[in-house]
């Protein structure tokens, strides 16, 4: 757990860091989808080993502070479509090619791990949720590039941080779950 909170967390660095160069609404959305799996990991094993509550108190937080950056990051790309921002689609697909192939390798080395066999539906079923939302940035830049307009990478970009909005409302609900049986 600690090797996939310590990969996600680079991967997401390097995304945020790709996205304030290129301007790519995509890239800070697949940035805040891998933070959040970092956030994850993180909450998961500081949670471990102590009181019950702190568990639900961080996964609160989580939630809380997901929420608001998915908010910030569609607002974001309302202003990214208003003043008609192009980002650098080049340098940008790059990340995201980068991204797909470090969770494909990711889900394959974590599946090797496990009893049965390794075969392509099970890396799919364990990278799935990673690499639809980085694939959908990647279509969004490559409409992007052929439109020679910033609008379907803003839009993919919002579409992914909408994506990540019930994630952020299960893990707020499970925190006032887990204090509600606490009390």
């Amino acid at each position: 757990m600690r090797m996939a909170m310590v990969v996600n967390g680079l991967l997401g660095a390097l995304l945020l860091a790709t996205a304030n160069a290129t301007q790519a609404v995509t890239l800070w959305a697949a940035a805040l989808l891998m933070l959040n799996h970092a956030a994850g990991h993180a909450v998961t094993l500081v949670g471990l080993g102590r009181r019950p509550d702190w568990h639900a108190r961080l996964s609160m937080l989580q939630g809380a502070a997901l929420a608001a950056a998915a908010l910030a990051l569609v607002v974001t790309a309302g202003r990214s479509i208003a003043v008609m921002a192009i980002p650098d689609v080049p340098l940008a697909s790059l990340a995201l090619l980068l991204a797909v192939g470090v969770t494909v390798a990711t889900a394959t080395l974590l599946f090797a791990g496990r009893r049965g066999t390794l075969t392509l539906r099970a890396i799919w079923l364990c990278s799935r949720k990673d690499v639809l939302p980085l694939g959908a940035g990647l279509v969004g830049l490559g409409a992007s590039w052929l439109l020679l307009d910033g609008a379907p990478d803003a839009l993919a970009g919002a579409g992914v941080a909408a994506f990540l909005l019930p994630a952020a409302w299960g893990l707020l609900r499970g925190g006032v779950g887990g204090q509600r049986v606490r009390n």
